[in-house]
């Protein structure tokens, strides 16, 4: 269909040039939709358009708009009249068309009125009257102040106080709302979900081309840095420092430059580094490297050559003339030197010498980090930035501030609530400690200086194991993935495992790969990287070298470092009162079918949507049927075991504790079966939407997909034609379109960190609602248009509430990723009000003292606090922690066998609802005194804790209840809660009777609490009161 815009004004306006001849012609053309032959494959629609606000042609007469609407008639605003003309693309109104053309009117009343430019003039000079009146009035106001204070300046008026901006540097936490209003649009979850087995993140953080995580979600959503990220930027690369004391002889609190120590502010470092910052981040022309001898433009080699005739001696040490004779035997002639210990070695015809040659290679162009970043800055001591390798310095800057991104300012404080052998390290790599392997083949082969222990440090596993000696002191498993690019999503998929089995209880996860000269050149020898030269001569900037989805995409940039998530077990995030920022729902590794090519891209991530023809209309997705379900197991389970206390004549502490451990083992078997893994009663359901189900969703709430996207020409169409091929499998509703965000146009690709990265973004996506486009992509590849349910936009767009991101990660030798996140609101439906409540308490004050103390560090160069000592004192110490299962760290930083953060102690407890009894009943007597009730009035108030009653004693309740009573709360889905509710009522009863106790031991069974009709009734004997 074809939407003609036409326009009212058609000469009634008048001075406006050509612009009524223009519509007449448009309309002219709208006439001829029956006498010309066009009509058979087109239809048509003229979109009338009125009075809009804000454009090009209508911008001066603004200001006359609403006196132009007191005539009756309506103007638009550009998004109003935007609105109306989407609206004609309608299925009603495109059907309509096909039958005959359709003339829409949406001139607000416009259409009509033909004196028009009457109107207008009389509404300018209307304007003109008020705004004469109101400058006459200001000058009677100032001549009315100058008669009252005389002629000088106006008392009441001052100067304009000039405040520099400060930048708001902060974490960047999620915002969490009260419970009641996440409610409103979440599913009833409750006590389904099993939470020690649903994993959360609760920290991330990133170092690559554009800085942290921070820098470059404002780079990759805004496409520009706030004030804050200019702030960090520049702090990162060393063009400012923060000082406390002394400048000049003047003291002095703020930034300086490094170059000049000048002082600045915070509004100028914008100006003032702008271009020295974007010409040293991102996606840049790679520098020549004088320490690593690393030159871009000249690639070295070692060629081989025979020497034709005899060289000059040259003079060298004993040791090494050895070794030249030992190395070319008769070749070399070796004589010592008199008076000297060195020796003077001849060269003969026929030996054989290695002369170094450089030749150009085109990729120059990457995505190394910011110039200027220093590990120094961060903390780290200066042995460690000398022994480690730049990856394992990436890593200890990451996970130290993803810590502080989970509001822990000290890692040592999990140990207050895990054992230390319930915390994983999965952190892994692709190409290892590159720098380090290079000096160990390459700089030892050369025989230049190399670190005597260097083999210790190339190992992959040497960087998990150095974020541990110096970081965490942990004693849990410690598992280095090896995934190419896929690498950060195995790690999370590995961390899930092993939080889901019991193996852990907290794992870090990720990936981090550096940039190096052997891997760009091998990389640029499979044509997997763009070509400098080819795209420079296209006119393209390093920054568009990157462009996935488009039909213009040569190969992708290569960058370098790091990216990590926390994740644990939700109990224990809720525990702690650290901030979840997103679910992980699901995660799959897949390998693919028999081939030739390690780096081509699979389809084995499609085992993801496997399932049977009729299980998406299983009745195990329907929530309420689920939730039926568990709930009647659920009251088949408490009734057992409440049977089992009611039989048992000896019950001791030791076996309630037994009893109880094993009906919580059975509650946690019902959520898995109806909850968790809903898989184990029909394995023909596939396990994303399994997946999904868990949490009340479907494969349509799947909103966007951080795809891997890595500008190659096989990847955008494997992963383009996988996604769709999922979404058509599970059935997703056309025309709900899955926005592809792809990420590297902004980073490059990073090898390991590549997951991490997009994981990061989705979590940003979630807090901001924001889903960033690809402005890299200028023309989107027409073999991508056969993919019906996905969309790449090329600018970022506002998506509110977003409940679930896809992403998908692929890696040279068959390695396929996905994983699915959900938004954390849905982890807080599945809590008690209380719960959340305490939660949300603790976990604002955690983002309080964490946002502080990130600053701190941040402005004393120490983001990254390095261990000296483990969190035992003694041998000893640490071999009762290893084998006790309970120790835990006490705020004295010694080892118990208890956790002080654990449970209350029933003192506390009872003092708890002392003081909230007390406050109920104060509030209670300020209402009746209000409300002018008689003196007489009485009310009793009791609150009790459910745990506190002491059912299994059957005396107890003989003689606190009736037989009634005993009977009804048996049968109850909770009889634990029933005798409390019972209980707690009786004791409301007594209190509200203001007659001196018979003490705490008395027996209540006097009071009677009735349930007829479902409305509680009291009876009471006529002994309690007159006592």
């Amino acid at each position: 269909m074809v939407v003609l815009p036409l326009s009212c004004n058609e000469g009634t306006i008048g001075g406006d040039g050509l612009y009524a001849e223009a519509k007449i012609g448009l309309k002219s053309l709208f006439n001829r939709f029956h006498s010309e032959s066009w009509s058979t494959y087109a239809t048509i629609c003229g979109a009338v358009m009125g009075w809009t606000r804000g454009t090009g042609l209508m911008h001066s007469s603004d200001m006359i708009a609403a006196e132009m609407e007191k005539l009756g008639v309506i103007t638009f605003s550009r998004a109003e009249m935007a609105f109306n003309i989407l609206a004609l693309l309608s299925p009603a109104i495109t059907a309509l068309a096909d039958e005959t053309p359709v003339y829409a009117d949406l001139t607000g009343g416009f259409g009509a009125m033909w004196n028009l430019k009457e109107h207008i003039a009389a509404s300018r000079k209307a304007v003109a009257e008020n705004l004469r009146l109101g400058v006459v009035l200001a000058e009677e106001e100032i001549h009315h102040e100058a008669a009252l204070h005389g002629q000088q300046a106006n008392p009441h008026a001052q100067e304009p106080e000039v405040r520099n901006k400060r930048a708001n540097l902060n974490i960047g936490f999620p915002s969490i709302a009260r419970q009641e209003d996440m409610m409103a649009r979440l599913p009833g979850l409750q006590g389904m979900i099993d939470l020690s087995q649903t994993v959360v993140i609760v920290g991330f953080s990133e170092l690559g081309p554009w800085g942290s995580s921070r820098t470059r979600w404002e780079m990759e959503s805004q496409g520009q840095f706030s004030l804050e990220g200019y702030v960090e930027m520049a702090w990162m690369m060393g063009l400012i420092r923060h000082i406390t004391g002394d400048l000049k002889g003047q003291p002095y609190v703020g930034w300086i430059d490094v170059v000049t120590s000048e002082p600045i502010s915070d509004d100028e470092i914008p100006e003032r580094y702008h271009q020295q910052i974007m010409e040293n981040s991102g996606l840049r022309f790679v520098e020549p490297d004088a320490l690593n001898t690393y030159d871009p433009s000249r690639m070295e080699f070692m060629h081989e050559v025979v020497i034709e005739d005899d060289l000059p001696p040259f003079e060298s040490s004993k040791s090494a003339a050895e070794a030249f004779k030992l190395r070319h035997g008769d070749h070399v002639v070796v004589r010592p030197i008199s008076d000297s210990d060195n020796y003077r070695v001849f060269m003969k015809k026929g030996a054989v010498v290695m002369v170094p040659k450089a030749i150009p290679f085109h990729p120059l162009v990457g995505g190394r980090v910011p110039k200027g970043w220093d590990p120094l800055r961060y903390g780290i001591p200066g042995d460690i930035v000398q022994e480690a390798d730049p990856t394992t310095l990436y890593a200890l800057c990451c996970v130290s501030e993803a810590f502080l991104f989970a509001g822990i300012k000290d890692p040592y404080q999990m140990y207050q609530y895990i054992q230390v052998s319930e915390v994983a390290n999965c952190l892994g790599t692709g190409g290892g400690p590159m720098k380090t392997i290079q000096s160990m083949y390459r700089d030892r082969y050369l025989d230049r200086p190399v670190q005597g222990d260097i083999i210790l440090d190339h190992f992959s596993n040497t960087m998990g194991a150095w974020v541990n000696m110096l970081l965490l002191s942990s004693s849990g498993p410690l598992r280095t993935h090896v995934g190419a690019c896929a690498t950060a999503i195995e790690s999370l998929d590995s961390g899930c495992e092993a939080i889901k089995s019991g193996k852990c209880k907290v794992a870090i996860v990720g990936g981090c790969d550096d940039f190096g000269e052997e891997v760009a050149y091998e990389f640029a020898g499979i044509k997997a990287t763009a070509n400098t030269k080819e795209e420079l001569a296209k006119g393209r900037l390093p920054g568009e070298f990157s462009r996935p989805t488009t039909s213009s995409r040569s190969g992708f940039a290569e960058s370098a470092g790091c990216g990590v998530q926390i994740v644990m077990a939700a109990d224990l995030a809720l525990e702690m009162g650290l901030p979840i920022y997103g679910i992980v729902a699901y995660t799959q590794m897949a390998s693919d079918q028999i081939g030739r090519s390690i780096p081509a891209p699979g389809k084995g991530i499609l085992t993801a949507a496997r399932e049977s023809a009729d299980a998406r209309h299983s009745p195990l997705l329907d929530l309420e049927i689920r939730r039926a379900g568990f709930e009647r197991e659920v009251a088949e389970i408490r009734q057992q075991a409440w049977d089992g206390q009611v039989s048992s004549t000896c019950q001791t502490e030791s076996t309630i504790c037994a009893t109880e451990e094993r009906m919580k083992s059975r509650l946690r078997d019902a959520q898995h079966r109806w909850a968790n893994s809903i898989r184990l009663q029909d394995a023909s359901i596939s396990p994303l939407r399994a997946a999904l189900a868990t949490w009340a969703l479907s494969i349509d709430d799947i909103g966007v997909v951080s795809s891997h996207g890595t500008s190659t020409r096989a990847n955008e169409l494997n992963e383009g034609e996988v996604i769709n091929a999922q979404m058509n499998h599970l059935v997703r509703r056309r025309g709900n379109p899955l926005l592809c965000v792809c990420q590297k146009s902004v980073t490059g690709h990073p090898k390991a960190a590549a997951g991490a990265w997009q994981l990061n973004g989705c979590i940003q996506m979630f807090r901001d609602s924001i889903v960033p486009g690809n402005r890299n992509a200028d023309n989107i590849d027409e073999q991508l248009r056969q993919f019906k349910h996905l969309v790449y936009p090329m600018d970022s767009m506002k998506v509110p509430d977003m409940k679930a991101i896809m992403l998908t990660s692929f890696g040279f030798g068959q390695k396929g990723a996905l994983a699915v996140v959900v938004t954390p609101r849905y982890v807080f439906a599945a809590v008690p009000t209380a719960t959340f409540e305490d939660y949300r308490t603790r976990v604002l004050q955690r983002q309080r003292t964490a946002n502080v103390e990130f600053v701190a560090r941040l402005l004393k160069n120490s983001l990254v606090q390095v261990k000296c000592d483990p969190p035992w004192k003694s041998a000893e110490t640490m071999h009762s922690v290893f084998l006790n299962p309970d120790s835990r760290l006490a705020a004295d930083d010694s080892f118990g066998s208890e956790t002080p953060v654990k449970a209350p102690s029933p003192d506390s407890v009872g003092e708890r609802s002392d003081v909230t009894a007390a406050l109920v009943q104060s509030l209670l007597e300020r209402v009746t005194q209000r409300s002018g009730a008689t003196t007489s009035t009485s009310v009793g108030v009791d609150v009790e804790e459910i745990m506190s009653l002491h059912i299994e004693n059957l005396n107890f309740l003989q003689r606190n209840f009736t037989p009634a009573e005993r009977d009804y709360c048996s049968k109850a889905a909770n009889p634990r809660s029933a005798f409390a509710g019972r209980w707690s009522a009786k004791e409301a009863v007594f209190k509200s009777f203001r007659v001196p106790s018979m003490g705490a031991g008395a027996a209540m069974q006097n009071i009677e609490i009735l349930d007829e009709s479902g409305n509680p009734s009291v009876k009471v004997c006529l002994a309690i009161t007159q006592h």
